[in-house]
């Protein structure tokens, strides 16, 4: 049986941390020959190879790495700048991040920049967010305010069920719950911002997905 978690921090390391380590020829997109991937996986592993690589990611569980065209990616998560391809869509009416109580207040004055990547990445909703953060040190988790962010020209992109953007101005900051004493950002001063629920229109991943491929 294949162990995909073996495979995934393996590709995981290679695509998204250290492709020069493995010798990959990677392009802007962050995409590398499906084949040459799976030479350099059977060098660590001589059990593994490249139908592993295909089966890990045909695997519908998974959403960090695509294949396109013959040529594998990560799709978010990157340690280095990679560019985005694609056009960007518009996304549903709030994203949330999970985060430290130092972040989320500069946050709070600041708007919401990348920490330690290339860019901002957001959850679809407050679970996600918090699923998706391993960090002791992050009680607080942001709300932001999307659909009016893009309105406003600010460029979003799904990667698998990671929604990426360069930064959110302080405008479109929403409530920002865990940080005690902090007011609630943009949302405070619009009237019946907490009343509104979160919305996903259906198209919006169906959307997004078709931007990313590759041109």
């Amino acid at each position: 049986m294949l162990n995909y978690r073996r495979v995934s921090k393996l590709l995981s390391l290679m695509l998204r941390h250290r492709s020069d380590e493995f010798g990959l020829s990677m392009d802007q997109y962050g995409f590398v020959p499906v084949a040459e991937v799976g030479e350099a996986v059977h060098d660590r592993h001589d059990d593994l190879g490249e139908e592993d690589v295909r089966n890990l990611v045909a695997d519908p569980g998974q959403h960090r790495f695509e294949i396109v065209d013959d040529r594998i990616r990560a799709l978010y998560g990157h340690s280095f700048f990679i560019e985005m391809d694609g056009d960007p869509a518009e996304p549903p009416e709030r994203l949330y991040l999970w985060c430290s109580a130092a972040e989320a207040r500069r946050f709070r004055s600041g708007g919401v920049v990348p920490v330690d990547r290339s860019y901002v990445h957001l959850s679809l909703s407050r679970d996600a967010a918090e699923a998706r953060s391993r960090r002791v040190d992050a009680p607080c988790v942001v709300e932001v305010l999307a659909r009016e962010a893009h309105a406003a020209g600010v460029a979003f992109y799904l990667r698998g069920e990671v929604i990426l953007t360069t930064e959110v101005p302080v405008d479109f900051v929403g409530e920002i719950s865990g940080l005690e004493g902090a007011p609630s950002g943009a949302s405070a001063s619009r009237p019946g911002a907490d009343d509104r629920q979160p919305t996903e229109p259906p198209a919006f991943g169906r959307r997004m997905r078709r931007a990313t491929r590759y041109p």
